[in-house]
């Protein structure tokens, strides 16, 4: 219960901060950045222990270096917030996905006529591409569970690289344009475009490099058996298509609803969207007339992620908190000379931000602590170079660690679930990650030829 309300309060006034700012409030917001940092390097674990115990060490080191006084220690904790605000908000939004029953309807869309591994690829990439935009990392182990029948007559390493591919590309992808993903937020705050700019190309990105998979994967499938299906009863196909068409407005309605907050307030694409999550969830459940229930659904389910978020805590704050010591005593300075020096090129600064989140994915960063970090190096050029493309390059190599970094969450869950090494999963899918980013560069490249040369 403790750690519950200590991260209310912090999430709480950062956003009273934000609308209403006050000296006052940044310190009492920075005193309690720093006491849910206190606590929850006592629940954290793993990497996310390991990782922000080196940020917070050498962030200490980088002010005591400094000489700044004493009382600004409280004031270098707030850039990580938002992040943690949306993290905080999340479960409010999956709550809606359940207690609308979009979840199951779609889940039973992959059973519904599915007679060969093609047909259930497609369309498992499909449902995981939807729920994956609101259920986040969820969605990894539901539809794990609903592909494992079908799948079971099939030979061990088939599966598994099945799974691999099918769960973790589709995820990736669905992440390039979901409006809640933090990633995409951070990058339209980084490059000061609207949602609606960036959405339409990394949508037809995504179903390029989708539709390519599908491609790659109906070669493959030939030579697999074909999956026998028992007819569920309870599949209503007149459902699963009013849910489907229920979800698209839902989604459709929240862009919208953002994108008005993000006009009004004027504080940033990820602040409005946590300030939209409640009031649009509720307003949502009472139109498909389950406000009750989701009242009842949804407060117990936040308080338990609440209780949960010690690691995200843990990381994000400490690392925060080491990026602003970065700037502050400027030791980005040599890497920030060597980008302003390929600034003139754009190729070069897009093939440096996809090797760079290669690299920093392969050697356990999480990609929003690398997306942190890069855009502090970016600042003395990121406004002189064309906004979109490097936008697109930010969110396609970001994102695309999700498929492959042994260190990720989603790789971590689903070799968990399949009684593997996250490494093998590396190997598999690494190289469709670098396709990806390739195919962002490419995309980023051709944008900048015909509208910024």
């Amino acid at each position: 219960m403790m750690y519950v309300m200590i991260y209310t309060l912090l999430i709480s006034f950062y956003i009273v901060n934000q609308l209403f700012p006050a000296p006052i409030l940044s310190y009492f917001v920075g005193l309690l950045a720093v006491a849910s940092l206190t606590i929850s390097l006592k629940k954290a674990n793993g990497l996310y222990l390991k990782t922000g115990v080196v940020f917070l060490s050498v962030g200490l080191m980088l002010f005591f270096l400094s000489g700044q006084p004493l009382h600004t220690f409280f004031l270098h904790f707030h850039s990580m917030l938002g992040l943690l605000a949306l993290f905080f908000m999340l479960p409010f939004i999956h709550s809606l996905i359940h207690v609308g029953h979009f979840d199951t309807q779609l889940n039973k869309l992959l059973t519904l006529h599915t007679t060969n591994t093609k047909q259930l690829y497609r369309k498992s990439s499909f449902v995981t591409h939807v729920l994956g935009m609101f259920l986040n990392i969820a969605t990894i182990p539901l539809l794990y569970t609903s592909l494992k029948p079908s799948l079971d007559s099939l030979k061990e390493h088939v599966r598994q690289r099945l799974y691999t591919r099918n769960l973790l590309r589709s995820y990736a992808l669905c992440l390039s344009w979901s409006p809640v993903e933090v990633l995409v937020s951070v990058t339209i705050d980084a490059t000061k475009l609207k949602y609606y700019q960036i959405a339409p190309v990394t949508f037809c990105l995504m179903l390029i490099v989708l539709m390519t998979d599908w491609i790659l994967f109906s070669r493959q499938s030939k030579r697999l058996p074909d999956i026998i299906e028992l007819e569920n009863t309870s599949t209503n196909p007149k459902r699963i298509k009013r849910k489907t068409l229920q979800l698209a407005l839902m989604l459709l309605s929240f862009i919208t609803v953002v994108s008005l907050v993000d006009v009004w307030v004027g504080k940033g694409y990820l602040f409005a969207v946590v300030l939209a999550i409640i009031p649009f969830a509720l307003l949502f459940s009472s139109t498909i007339k389950k406000r009750k229930q989701y009242v009842a659904v949804s407060v117990p389910h936040w308080k338990e992620r609440t209780s949960q978020l010690s690691n995200y805590m843990c990381l994000f704050l400490s690392a925060g908190f080491f990026v602003d010591m970065l700037l502050v005593t400027n030791s980005l300075k040599p890497v920030q000379t060597f980008i302003v020096s390929i600034s003139d090129h754009a190729i070069w600064v897009y093939c440096v931000i996809g090797l760079y989140f290669l690299i920093t994915a392969l050697c356990g960063f999480h990609p929003l602590v690398s997306l942190a970090l890069l855009v502090s190096m970016l600042t003395p050029v990121i406004h002189e170079l064309p906004a979109l493309p490097i936008a697109i390059m930010l969110i396609t190599a970001g994102t695309s660690t999700v498929m492959f970094s042994p260190f990720n969450v989603s790789v971590s869950l689903l070799a968990d679930l399949m009684k593997v090494n996250p490494y093998r999963i590396t190997r598999w899918n690494i190289w469709f990650a670098g396709f990806y980013i390739s195919m962002g560069i490419i995309c980023a490249t051709v944008i900048t030829v015909i509208f910024y040369s």
